[in-house]
């Protein structure tokens, strides 16, 4: 077993199933930069993220093998996907992608978010962006980390998220004090194509002080 990614909130192994003898990647909740009052919910979020993985089938989505706990360590169990991200691929170009090539990786993020927005209740992603996409070696598109995904479920309150997503890519709405929805997606969507065909995001045009500046509401 290798790691193959580290973050603050998790650590990605790569490991062997013996059974079927095929590589997988597994996924460890890291507790150890969260906050004591903070831990609980990220608990949540991430036994969130298991059960929206377990009833999802997609073939634009890591395949979902198995979710365990053992010593108080979470891990989930999925698909091991052999690639890049988008965000990688971009860096290394060193400059924007074609309309055509980038049309094409379109076309299959928009079908996987219709499928998760046909799901009932529908399934929003919230952190859409080149970092977040991966290709195959066969170009297949498989859009990875459900970490802050949500199932929507509309109520009188519009106040259902959190300060969550990432500044350029996430909607004013998803700020805080707003309801989340299908369409906070195609517009994660749309800033993702923008920075694969320009190589570039305003991300100060759309932080968290220009949204609260310029829509004081949300």
């Amino acid at each position: 077993m290798q790691t193959i990614g580290q973050g603050g909130m998790a650590a990605v192994y790569q490991a062997r199933d013996t059974k079927k003898g095929t590589l997988c990647a597994i996924k460890e909740m890291s507790l150890s930069t969260v906050a004591s009052d903070e831990r609980p919910q990220a608990i949540q979020n991430f036994l969130a993220e298991a059960r929206i993985l377990s009833r999802l089938n997609h073939s634009n989505l890591p395949a979902f093998t198995d979710f365990f706990t053992e010593d108080a360590r979470h891990f989930l169990v999925m698909e091991y996907v052999d690639g890049s991200t988008l965000e990688d691929l971009l860096e290394r170009n060193g400059r924007p992608f074609s309309e055509r090539r980038v049309l094409g990786w379109a076309r299959q993020l928009c079908d996987v978010l219709e499928y998760l927005h046909s799901q009932q209740p529908p399934v929003i992603f919230r952190d859409m962006k080149p970092g977040n996409v991966m290709l195959t070696r066969t170009g297949r598109i498989k859009l990875i980390d459900f970490g802050i995904a949500r199932l929507f479920r509309s109520s009188g309150s519009q106040a259902d998220t959190q300060l969550l997503g990432t500044p350029g890519f996430a909607p004013p709405e998803q700020y805080g004090g707003a309801q989340t929805d299908e369409r906070s997606d195609i517009y994660s969507l749309a800033m993702t194509l923008f920075q694969l065909m320009t190589c570039s995001i305003s991300e100060k045009g759309f932080g968290l002080t220009d949204v609260h500046k310029n829509f004081p509401y949300v």
